[in-house]
């Protein structure tokens, strides 16, 4: 008669796994904790900012840095000539100027893309990459013939000559993601409209934009983000608070004469805030858009 053995299992640890869990980890270290020490910054005197070793914590929290921007005080006054009483204004015209932005690329990339991925005519693949070669062309090469352009037709320092500028940086690339999004909508559903007698606008309107919706988001918030964090073209094209955007002031906060860090990193606060809501808002949509913009084909 025969006795079985127990024979023990030898356990095989999952390196694999453990070493993708650390570096995913890492890498979450490596995009979270500046933003968190920006924050938590944000709420330090600047003693402690400063402090070496530094405050990981803020062991005074305070909102003085917030509040400067609203009532400065005779020392924040003279941080960056005026860039803490201008940075209110510069939130304001990066939002404006970003909406606008947003909409009329919107609206111009809507009618091309639609016009690519529907209607078949030579020379269109070959305009498409015309389309993508022009923002190959570094900003500082057309920096000056633009300021010039911008000097004779008047409009220096506008919330206009920044909605232009902007507008033909993100158009060629959000009628390259609307095109392709636009070919992943069922033809039949256009044609069931006209039989239901719609016309070409209602169609869109009622049929064929919401079903595009995910890369109409997708679409929008690209350009948003790149009005919003243009600095170039903004810091040639104006020069007062009418119509200076956050990125132009957020650079003056740091000068040769002084600099304070806990208002600089609130001021950051303020300028990440909207763009970070946007995303948050629409996260489903952005990512649907972007999947099939880069999918589909």
């Amino acid at each position: 008669m025969s006795t079985a053995v127990n024979v023990p299992l030898r356990y095989r640890v999952p390196w694999k796994k453990i070493v993708l869990y650390v570096l995913a980890a890492g890498f979450a270290l490596y995009l979270v904790l500046p933003f968190y020490w920006i924050v938590a910054m944000s709420f330090m005197h600047e003693v402690d900012a400063i402090s070496v070793p530094p405050h990981w914590v803020p062991t005074h929290p305070t909102l003085e840095n917030y509040l400067g921007f609203v009532r400065p005080n005779a020392a924040q006054e003279l941080v960056g000539g005026r860039a803490v009483s201008e940075t209110p204004y510069s939130l304001r015209n990066s939002l404006v100027v970003a909406t606008a932005t947003a909409v009329l690329n919107l609206a111009l990339a809507t009618f091309a893309a639609y016009s690519f991925s529907r209607l078949k005519f030579r020379g269109s693949q070959v305009l498409l990459v015309l389309y993508l070669l022009t923002r190959m062309v570094p900003g500082i090469a057309i920096i000056i013939p633009f300021y010039l352009l911008m000097r004779s037709f008047g409009l220096l320092d506008t919330y206009l000559a920044l909605i232009l500028s902007y507008t033909t940086f993100a158009l060629p690339i959000t009628i390259w993601i609307l095109k392709d999004f636009f070919r992943s909508v069922p033809r039949e559903l256009e044609e069931a409209a006209r039989v239901d007698r719609c016309g070409w606008f209602r169609t869109m309107w009622t049929v064929f934009l919401p079903v595009a919706a995910p890369g109409l988001v997708a679409a929008a918030v690209f350009a948003f983000m790149t009005a919003w964090n243009e600095f170039m073209f903004a810091l040639f094209l104006t020069s007062t608070k009418a119509a200076k955007t956050i990125p132009v002031v957020a650079a003056n906060f740091a000068t040769d004469f002084n600099t304070q860090f806990t208002v600089m990193a609130a001021a950051g606060v303020l300028a990440v805030v909207p763009p970070l809501v946007l995303a948050l808002l629409f996260q489903r949509k952005l990512v649907q858009g972007m999947a099939a913009g880069s999918v589909k084909g």
